[in-house]
């Protein structure tokens, strides 16, 4: 099981920003903004060429973020976010990418993977 770290230490710079990442040997670009408004990070996962996979994910910690996407060119693994702080939360504008990281498990590691 392999765990890789997404890099989003600018996040809070505009709350918005674009990453692309290689995510079990495919690349794919991650769209971030944040809404201020209800206070939540969102994103989109895009294929290479930027052709939507799924849209709109809230950024919650500790929930398989894309457990539930059923279109086949999701990544293998699983996104989600980890909170490094004693007393977990959603990340906040300032949080993405400081105490509050976007990870994704690989493949192998999701095997048994529910949702509770």
């Amino acid at each position: 099981m392999t765990t890789t770290i997404i890099p989003t230490e600018e996040a809070a710079q505009d709350g918005i920003f674009f990453e692309s990442v290689s995510l079990d040997g495919v690349d794919y670009q991650l769209y971030f903004k944040y809404n201020s408004r209800e206070g939540f990070w969102y994103f989109d996962l895009n294929d290479v060429e930027g052709n939507p996979i799924r849209t709109g994910i809230k950024v919650v910690v500790n929930y398989p973020l894309t457990f539930l996407c059923a279109c086949p060119e999701k990544p293998a693994g699983e996104l989600s976010c980890i909170n490094t702080e004693d007393e977990p939360q959603d990340p906040g504008l300032n949080d993405l990418g400081l105490n509050a990281l976007m990870a994704y498990l690989n493949e192998e590691g999701v095997d048994g993977l529910s949702v509770q």
